[in-house]
Order: C-alpha cells, then structure tokens, then sequence
C-alpha cells in the first residue's frame, strides 16, 4: 500500500474510533441521568476527548440523537416479524410477542425510564412514534390467525396498552420476569378471546348469508 493510502486509511480508522466512544459515552450518560441532563462537556469527558471534538463529529443534539439511537438500536433484541413461527396459531404468537416486547423493554428501560425527554425532542418522538408503528404492526400479525389483516381496532388498542412501556415498567416492580410474561399472555388472550366470542355470530351470520 502507497504511504499516502496508509496514513488516509489511518486518519480514517482513528476517525471512526473517536465517533464511536464519542456515541457510546453519550449513550451511556443519556441512560444513566437522561438527554436533557447530558451536556456535551460531560460527553467529552467520557469519552477523553476534547470538548469542541464532540461538536466536530456532532454539531447540534439531533445529529448526536440520531446516532444514539441508532447504536442502542442495533443492540437491542430483534423485534419483528421473525419472532413468529411460521403457521402458528394465535396463543403461540401472543406469547411470543410478549416475550420479545417485554425483552425489548428491559434492555431499553434505562433509556425509556427518561421518556419525558421526548416531549421536546423531535428526534426522539420520532423513535417512540416508530416504535408503536412497529408494535401495532406485530400486533396485527399475532392476531392474523383469527382476523386477516384486519383485526378489531379496540382489541388492537388493547393489546398496546398492555404492551407499552408504562404498562410493562409499573408490572415489573412488583411481578418477577417469569410471572409478568405469563400473566400478560394471559390477559391479552382472555381479551382475544372475549372479542372472538363477540365476533363468531356475526361472522357466522355473514357466512349463511353468503351461501344463500
């Protein structure tokens, strides 16, 4: 390799390295005090770099944001359709997304325990948006079984708040994992079926009618 490409590859992996602990050191006070509490002095002395470094690589709070939640993003368990087993029936799906909601709580609670930061904070009201994007879609994917693509949205609503943060936070104060899971499984298939009960008659009505 020329010297010239050596040092350019060089400056480039330093470069790269001082982003790095530059977001792990804000990442890491941002869950220990909140966004709103960290300044970029305290960033910097974590990360042991020099003050005006950190507004180098990020010059205002929504690029650092941004680059935050990416790597907590990155490191949080996996929260998507794959946590179904194919062809499952509805008890086997609401299970499984509890277990990967709730997984996904825990490992983001230090972060989410600072959720009133969000309220001025477009970048992350964003991320919050995203994420309730992301569950109702699971959601509607765990209940497929039963309702196509089109599940009742009281049931849906439900079934969010059950799952939420707030939700999960104010339950794991008092319940162990274990039990928090079962018991959420639980409620959210009594209400599954409650609305299933609810629906068979007029189902069954639209089905005669159909055959006439």
């Amino acid at each position: 390799m020329a010297p010239r490409r050596y040092r350019i590859d060089g400056r480039r992996k330093a470069m790269e390295e001082t982003r790095r602990r530059i977001i792990e050191a804000a990442a890491a006070l941002h869950a220990e005090q909140g966004v709103l509490a960290t300044t970029y002095a305290q960033i910097a002395a974590r990360a042991d770099v020099a003050a005006p470094t950190v507004y180098k690589y990020f010059p205002d709070l929504t690029a650092l944001l941004s680059a935050c939640t990416g790597h907590v993003g990155a490191l949080s368990p996996a929260l998507g359709p794959e946590i179904f087993a194919p062809e499952s029936g509805i008890e086997p799906r609401i299970r499984a997304l509890v277990a990967a909601v709730f997984a996904l709580h825990r490992f983001q609670a230090p972060w989410m325990r600072h959720g009133h930061d969000a309220a001025g904070l477009p970048v992350l009201s964003e991320v919050l948006a995203q994420g309730r994007a992301r569950l109702r879609s699971l959601i509607v994917i765990a209940l497929a079984p039963r309702y196509g693509e089109a599940p009742p949205r009281a049931l849906v609503a439900l079934f969010e708040t059950l799952l939420d943060f707030a939700s999960w936070q104010r339950l794991d104060e008092t319940l162990p994992q274990a039990t928090l899971e079962t018991v959420t499984g639980d409620a959210l298939l009594a209400l599954a079926k409650a609305e299933m009960k609810k629906t068979a008659p007029q189902r069954s009505l639209k089905d005669r009618r159909q055959r006439s």
